[in-house]
């Protein structure tokens, strides 16, 4: 009996020890919230913002904003300060690096959900998402926090009992942030990255391998049409269409002459030239509340390999002149102009003198 009622002790006691210390890990982590699940930044500490995939729904839930800046890596270096300043809001910004456009859309669906004060909308459309598969997502679903984003409160063990949480995100990005003095990652810096690199055509051209072979031109196929057609009306039409108070502004991300020299080389550049009016037919004839730009008609920005690091990514100034061409009109495609635009982008860039580049 005796050792029956040690055993029972000895149990007791072990569970309440281990009540203990997940209390001890989870208590600190529901206060300070570090990935924004339960609510917005405990008003006197700061909080060190990256891991855009972790935070990023915590930051459409519970931020206050009226105005949201989201889209790939081509959206990193944008710049709250500019965003509020040109368009007069009170914006976020939550790019998502290499992220197909359902991932994006759905970022989207969820700001519009989560906040009725949303009334602006600025997204990077990419050339190559076009092609993927309308359900398609980019990451390794075994990598992604789906524990942060959906409304299940078990799986959240995976997020309050995580001892990494607590030591990194928790006592490194907030306790120990707050007391070494620093402040609240802004969303000018947050997911910048734009002072680590170097911005001019050598470097542009060291980070570009050409194809040594030009390939023949591929053709905008019936498959390709019918691929485009589901990803722009799921990932772009529809949810604009259920919104029309909301104003969407969405802009062709403008990639260096150096990557049209790549497309023409590996004989994709007509398809893609094809499959973007396709896209741009259908989203101006759906959804006047979608604003649409292409700067490719700007060849001034698209051939002075100075404002890329790569083939693709440009500067942060360039995003801040983004900004203020689309709130001055400037590529604005409407259905008067937008077959011209296109026309011309077939004749200048299928003609360039792409070796001249290199020169």
């Amino acid at each position: 009996m005796g050792e029956i009622m040690n055993s029972k002790k000895f149990i007791g006691i072990t569970i309440v020890f281990t009540a203990i210390f997940l209390i001890s890990v989870a208590y600190p982590i529901i206060k300070y919230d570090p990935f924004f699940h339960y609510h917005g930044p405990v008003e006197d500490k700061e909080y060190n913002l990256y891991n855009q995939r972790y935070i990023t729904d915590g930051i459409i839930k519970h931020f206050d904003y009226d105005a949201m800046i989201i889209g790939t890596s081509m959206t990193d270096n944008f710049k709250k300060s500019d965003m509020d300043r040109i368009f007069e809001t009170n914006s976020i910004k939550v790019p998502l690096p290499g992220a197909s456009f359902k991932e994006i859309n759905e970022n989207i669906a969820k700001a519009i959900k989560a906040n009725s004060n949303l009334k602006i909308v600025v997204r990077a459309l990419d050339f190559v998402n076009f092609y993927a598969d309308k359900d398609y997502m980019s990451y390794d679903k075994n990598l992604y926090p789906e524990y942060l984003y959906d409304d299940n409160i078990f799986n959240d063990v995976n997020y309050i009992f995580d001892k990494q949480v607590l030591t990194q995100s928790v006592i490194g990005d907030v306790l120990l942030f707050t007391r070494d003095g620093n402040t609240t990652t802004t969303f000018d810096d947050y997911s910048s990255w734009s002072k680590m690199y170097l911005f001019n055509k050598d470097v542009t051209l060291a980070n570009y391998e050409r194809p040594q072979e030009i390939q023949k031109m591929d053709t905008f196929r019936e498959e390709y049409r019918k691929t485009v057609y589901g990803n722009t009306y799921q990932n772009i039409i529809d949810v604009a269409k259920a919104n029309p108070d909301i104003e969407f502004y969405y802009f062709y991300t403008p990639y260096s002459i150096a990557y049209f020299d790549r497309e023409y080389r590996e004989g994709r550049l007509v398809r893609n030239i094809d499959s973007v009016e396709y896209a741009t037919e259908l989203i101006l004839k759906e959804c006047p509340n979608i604003k649409l730009y292409s700067f490719f008609g700007i060849t001034d920005l698209i051939t002075n390999l100075d404002n890329y690091k790569d083939i693709i990514h440009y500067s942060d100034l360039v995003n801040t002149v983004i900004l203020e061409w689309m709130n001055d009109d400037i590529g604005l495609l409407t259905q008067e102009n937008y077959k011209e635009h296109f026309d011309f982008m077939r004749e200048y860039y299928l003609n360039y003198d792409y070796n001249s580049i290199f020169g």
